[in-house]
């Protein structure tokens, strides 16, 4: 059968392509502006997409991550369009055209699956992320420097000036700020449930838009609250809880972080700026002895992208209780998670200091992932529940 891929700067899609072309897919690629061009209301973008679904018969349209344009077009050519979700928060998802019978949505993230079950998403299915552990186990532990630490953190501390919240909101009243910065600090101390959006009153979201209004597009359905909590302050939450606990961890252990060069520096900690995702952020993973997880708090349940890299690669996960972690992999065994500060400076303590058990519990986890975890095992997934 004929599938057409929407093809953007994303993680995975080769891996994709290569699981649905072993299943006898012909996969045809139509490059995608994401990020270039508006995604939700775009005629000349709409007519390029229905220029190319006439020319040959297509089963369905496959993207990472959801569009309203082409949930548009394929409802009109009452063709399947399946998308992928693995970014949160992502406000592309609220649009009325979520809604339509011909989407195929899956999430990583078990809390948003029935969230868009309870908004009557006829297809709405539950798909975890993936790791391509044939790939990483073609890559050897590398005697380096760069790659090999301790303790390492890859990824963002959100500390770039464009994503500061709180400079876009200087104006802000005294209350409102005294007000945001307290529920931000009761967010960063409970794991496992996300109280942000419904802390923020009429009163405060009244400041914000004051402040730094939020302009809706017409297809848009999401609350102002919502986009306030997981996009502004959920982001600048977890900033400051990064630096934080890396901050804590490095008073006592050689911490590296892979982040970009131009984040502020963290006392104690060596920032060895960006890694490639595909050829050196494996590396990293298999030559440290504990990989941190830290994940964005607009994630809800879900087990980020990361967290499976890790595992495939034979790391050692020390990550932030996640509740679906809980589904597939058992604490304790094939990973560890901390929900507290002190909790997680006993357990990197603990952890360095039990070299073994460490090492055994990282093959635990890689294991898990190579027999139920792969692109081959979610894409047959995928297409099961798709019918196909």
């Amino acid at each position: 059968m004929n599938i057409l891929m929407l093809e953007w700067d994303s993680f995975g899609q080769e891996y994709v392509i290569e699981e649905f072309q072993k299943a006898d897919c012909e996969v045809d690629i139509f490059p995608w502006p994401f990020g270039k061009e508006n995604m939700r209301n775009n005629d000349v973008l709409c007519q390029r997409l229905t220029d190319v679904l006439k020319e040959k018969e297509y089963r369905f349209v496959f993207s990472f991550n959801f569009f309203p344009i082409a949930a548009r077009v394929c409802n009109q050519h009452a063709i399947k369009y399946a998308s992928w979700i693995y970014d949160t928060p992502y406000m592309l998802l609220y649009s009325k055209y979520t809604m339509l019978d011909t989407n195929y949505i899956f999430f990583f993230d078990k809390s948003l699956f029935y969230e868009f079950k309870r908004y009557g998403v006829k297809h709405a299915f539950y798909l975890p992320m993936a790791a391509q552990v044939k790939y990483y186990d073609k890559l050897k532990k590398a005697e380096s420097e760069r790659y090999s630490a301790d303790i390492s953190f890859v990824g963002s501390t959100y500390n770039e000036a464009r994503q500061d919240f709180f400079q876009y909101i200087d104006e802000i009243d005294e209350y409102a700020l005294g007000y945001l910065q307290a529920i931000m600090k009761m967010q960063a101390e409970l794991y496992g449930n996300f109280i942000l959006e419904e802390l923020l009153t009429d009163n405060i979201l009244r400041e914000l838009q004051r402040v730094c209004p939020i302009k809706k597009e017409e297809d848009e359905w999401e609350t102002d609250a919502w986009i306030y909590a997981n996009y502004f302050l959920a982001r600048k939450m977890t900033g400051e809880q990064r630096v934080e606990q890396l901050g804590l961890l490095g008073e006592s252990h050689q911490v590296k972080v892979y982040a970009p060069e131009q984040d502020s520096d963290i006392k104690n900690v060596i920032n060895c700026g960006t890694v490639d995702y595909v050829k050196e952020m494996p590396l990293v993973f298999k030559n440290s002895k504990i990989n941190l997880n830290m994940t964005l708090r607009s994630i809800h349940t879900g087990i980020p992208l990361r967290a499976m890299d890790i595992m495939g690669c034979g790391g050692f996960l020390l990550t932030n209780y996640q509740q679906d972690f809980l589904e597939y992999f058992e604490p304790g065994i094939d990973y560890i998670y901390y929900s507290s500060k002190k909790e997680l400076l006993y357990l990197t303590d603990y952890y360095l200091n039990h070299e073994e058990e460490r090492k055994q519990i990282a093959r635990n986890g890689y294991q898990k992932v190579k027999e139920g975890h792969t692109y081959t095992d979610r894409i047959k997934q995928l297409l099961i529940q798709m019918g196909e």
